[in-house]
């Protein structure tokens, strides 16, 4: 590191220019680059206005960076302009100290950079800092030839004054290259040098399709360089890779291969075997010092230090696949922005991967000893590289990978989903995943590693994201050293995936990924409109679900598109599934080459896969399937065996935490175990006692007909959280149990006539009407309909309110009228109607209500309850089992309607 003037080339900008009362973040950035008898010197003038703590605090230490293998640091000046003044740092004492700093340790990286340090002393806020230096670089690799590639800075960005000005003698041959949109860049001669220069920060860019390739998407760049073509950048690595007698006879790599020769005499085995060697044996790290940035490290170090880079590893590989007498060269890959090379200059810095390429069979495999899983299984898989260029003695032009296939999958899902207990309870669901090729590794490497704790939140996390709500019964996870395959597997126990539809229920087959085909491309914007689609690499998926559906429950019908062979955007799906007694099984299998798609295809496509997704296949249920509020019988009650060990076992993991038992608490209540949910919620209240414990566990109170112990746990909870809600909730049960001046004051204290004032004018018509004076409850009512006409749920509330406690009669079916036809929840105002017209003495009415309050919502019990009620009054014998049944299995509502009159 030096300190000394510009160089004579080098334009400075006079420091009286730079604009200090302008607010942006850089008042100056000055980049003057030269490229001569192949080094390249790079000139920085910055200025940094410091306007905040913040800024204060980041520039407060300046630290530079560079090479010093490959050339030199010269610093030239460190200043701070403050007002008019302008303080020279480097005149006192100041000066950088060096050190070495790896910067990319955690990327196993060593790049060979050395940083230079020094806190700039005396900064203050509203300072601007000026500091220019000089970098040199000189790639001995490189034979004479030179490059170089700066990112451009962009809008929003902002800096009072930017450029960036390439120069090179008119004699030597420099190409230069700006994008990847279309850059305003000035040339000039000078003397003997030509001059491209470009203003900095560029125009904002406009907004591109996040699914666009990347030679689109990339930021913009300035490159150049002295590469006249991609044959000289193939030879000039090619001395680099040379595997003649890089291998010690007699050594330990030499009996490495002869091991590899004794397992298998195929070739393409053996190319296997030594791919996994070098993926397995021999760890990732960067060795950048000491020309190491493109010179890699002999074999038999690497297989000596058992550490190595994408360089090392491949020529490792290429000594190892020599030995074994099969042909393979080293090629130049992008991993980063593969689909962007042919649109670059002709340079190394174009790459950043090397990997091998073998021909076996006259057939190329991609062999990358930094990747991780390889088998033989899977040699022929091919990478996401788009392009490569061949390492060459003779040189070699730029070619394109020809994309295959994978031939085992990354993820092969098996599903199966147990809903023997019934479509409206939950679902059991047991899945295992296999992985293959570098996802399984990862795996592996984090099963290894990960506590109890954290494997059980990967479980958890697992299982979450593939059903809502999922909780996890037990899981585990294994690796096949041979296969190179991971295994996960987990049970787990979900909120049943039956939707409503009409009098049955429907279940969209989620699982299989053709039911969420979701392809969007957006290509509308008249700049976007020749913009392809970037649809990734190869891939291949498989997926296989079984859904195990109610014994002895005929009337299961499989609907949709069951069989389906049919392409979009590239991706194939092929998708067979059958419905056989109690069984369904479903099979899909996608698989894509990757690449690209046209704009033009773009609507074509979007119209096969919406296609795919209108067939995808669904189970609908039969009318007569068992529903929740029936399994109080039991005959069914011996489905719920499965669903209560499982239950179990999520306790037994988590024993001390609430939210299991609340779990199964929910679906004990939904089942009619109400005495079993009561001891749930009385465990979860032990281990959280928060308010809406409490007043779970006063619903089931409720449902057991336990009214006092209901307005117990309600004044818990109220105690807990004396919020509006709670005090409505107490209020509630207060009035039903005739406390009503308790009831009645708590209203009149939480009632602050915002959002909540309609439910709480409901709440306090209830208590009136328990304490006799339901006239003045119903003209509370009908005032809010009043406040708030044509409100159907306010009709519904009057019409249901009339009809229970027997007051206002004369307007009763015009109200309940009302609330039909122009309710949403049609089903609740249909039930209200039912009772109106049973209270009139019209049971035919009120049965053709009830009958389609059912058919509606058939789990909507208090319906079929009132309807038995109707039944009963027109001499329907089989009524007497219903509400037997019903008033048995459910207590407390059988208490509430005897309120009205409704006894059993």
């Amino acid at each position: 590191m030096r300190y000394g003037p510009t160089a004579d080339w080098v334009e400075v900008t006079d420091g009286t220019k730079v604009d200090r009362e302008e607010k942006t973040p850089l008042a100056l950035l000055d980049i003057q680059q030269r490229i001569e008898g192949g080094t390249v010197t790079i000139y920085v003038d910055q200025a940094v206005r410091l306007d905040s703590p913040q800024a204060l605090t980041g520039a407060g230490t300046s630290s530079l960076l560079w090479l010093p293998d490959k050339g030199n640091l010269t610093v030239h000046r460190v200043e701070i302009l403050r007002g008019e003044e302008t303080i020279d740092v480097l005149a006192g004492d100041a000066r950088y100290s060096v050190l070495r700093r790896e910067t990319n340790l955690e990327q196993r990286a060593l790049d060979g950079m050395l940083t230079a340090t020094m806190p700039v002393p005396g900064l203050r806020i509203g300072d601007i800092l000026r500091i220019s230096y000089t970098q040199t670089l000189k790639d001995e690799t490189l034979k004479g030839n030179a490059q170089q590639v700066s990112p451009l800075l962009m809008e929003p960005f902002e800096a009072s004054f930017g450029r960036i000005i390439l120069s090179w003698p008119s004699d030597e041959e420099v190409r230069w290259k700006a994008g990847p949109d279309r850059i305003d860049a000035h040339e000039e001669m000078k003397g003997k040098y030509q001059f491209v220069s470009v203003e900095l920060p560029l125009p904002k860019r406009e907004d591109l399709p996040g699914d666009a390739p990347t030679r689109v998407t990339r930021g913009p760049i300035f490159q150049a360089g002295t590469f006249a073509n991609w044959r000289e950048v193939s030879q000039v690595f090619a001395p680099l890779y040379t595997v003649e007698d890089t291998v010690t006879p007699g050594g330990s790599l030499a009996a490495e291969i002869e091991r590899i020769k004794s397992q298998t005499d195929d070739p393409l085995g053996q190319a296997a075997l030594a791919t996994e060697l070098v993926q397995n044996k021999i760890s990732y790290l960067l060795n950048g010092m000491a020309g190491g940035n493109y010179r890699p490290q002999a074999p038999e170090e690497t297989w000596k230090t058992r550490y190595g880079d994408c360089k090392a590893k491949s020529l490792l590989l290429l000594a190892i696949l020599d030995g074994l007498g099969i042909e393979a060269e080293p090629v130049l890959v992008s991993a980063r922005a593969g689909d962007a090379v042919p649109d670059t200059l002709p340079m190394p810095a174009a790459f950043d991967h090397v990997i091998v390429r073998a021909t076996i069979g006259g057939v190329s495999y991609w062999l990358d000893g930094t990747s991780a899983g390889t088998r033989l299984a899977s040699i022929a898989d091919t990478p996401d590289f788009r392009f490569y260029l061949p390492i060459s003695t003779d040189g070699a032009d730029l070619q394109e990978i020809e994309p295959r296939v994978p031939s085992v999958p990354s993820i092969d899902l098996d599903i199966v989903l147990d809903q023997r207990g019934g479509v409206d309870l939950p679902t059991i669901a047991d899945v295992t995943a296999r992985f293959s090729g570098p996802m399984a590794s990862q795996y592996d490497a984090i099963f290894k590693q990960a506590s109890a704790e954290q494997l059980e939140d990967f479980y958890d996390n697992f299982a979450s994201s593939q059903f809502r709500g999922a909780n996890v019964i037990v899981g585990d996870f294994a690796y096949d050293e041979a296969s190179g395959i991971a295994t996960v597997h987990y049970s787990s126990i979900f909120t049943s995936p039956w939707q409503a539809d009409g009098e049955r229920k429907r279940q969209r087959l989620t699982s299989l990924p053709s039911s969420n085909i979701n392809f969007n491309a957006d290509r509308s914007r008249p700049a976007w409109r020749e913009i392809p689609v970037n649809l990734g690499g190869p891939t291949l998926e498989k997926y296989d679900l079984t859904v195990r559906l109610p014994e002895g429950e005929p009337g299961y019908l499989l609907r949709g598109k069951a069989q389906t062979d049919l392409e979009y955007a590239g991706r194939r799906v092929v998708r067979t599934v059958e419905l056989g007694g109690n069984v369904l099984t479903a099979h899909e299998r996608h698989e894509s080459t990757g690449g690209e798609l046209r704009a033009a295809e773009i609507p074509a496509a979007k119209a096969r896969a919406q296609r795919l997704k209108n067939s995808a296949p669904f189970l609908t249920a039969p009318a007569n399937a068992a529903r929740s509020w029936e399994y109080g019988k039991s005959a069914l009650r011996k489905r719920l065996k499965p669903l209560e060990e499982a239950y179990q076992v999520v306790i037994d993991r988590d024993p001390d935490e609430a939210r299991p038992y609340l779990n199964r608490a929910s679906f004990r209540f939904g089942t009619t175990d109400f005495k079993g949910a009561l001891t749930d919620y009385t465990k979860a209240i032990e281990l959280d006692p928060v308010a809406e414990n409490y007043t779970a566990r006063a619903d089931t109170r409720y449902s057991l007909g336990d009214l006092e112990g209901a307005i117990a746990d309600a004044r818990k909870a109220f105690e807990v959280s004396p919020s509006a809600d709670f005090a409505m909730y107490l209020a509630r049960l207060l009035g039903e149990n005739g406390d009503s001046d308790e009831a009645m004051a708590l209203i009149e204290e939480f009632d602050d006539y915002g959002e909540n004032h309609e439910n709480f004018v409901h709440t306090r018509a209830d208590i009136l009407a328990y304490a006799g004076r339901a006239d003045e409850g119903l003209a509370d009512i009908d005032a809010l309909i009043e406040e708030r006409p044509g409100q159907a749920y306010l009709y519904n509330a009057s019409c249901w309110y009339r009809a229970r406690f027997s007051v206002g009669f004369d307007q009763m079916i015009d109200v309940c009228n009302r609330a039909v036809s122009q309710g949403s929840s049609a089903a609740a105002a249909l039930d209200s109607r039912a009772l109106a017209w049973l209270r009139l003495g019209e049971p035919d009415k009120a049965l053709a209500d009830a009958n389609a309050a059912v058919a509606l919502v058939p789990q909507l019990r208090q319906a079929r309850y009132l309807r038995a009620f109707i039944q009963r009054e027109l001499g329907d014998r089989s009524a007497a089992s219903d509400l037997s049944y019903l008033s048995r299995t459910f207590p407390g509502m059988s208490k509430e309607y005897a309120q009205y009159g409704l006894e059993p």
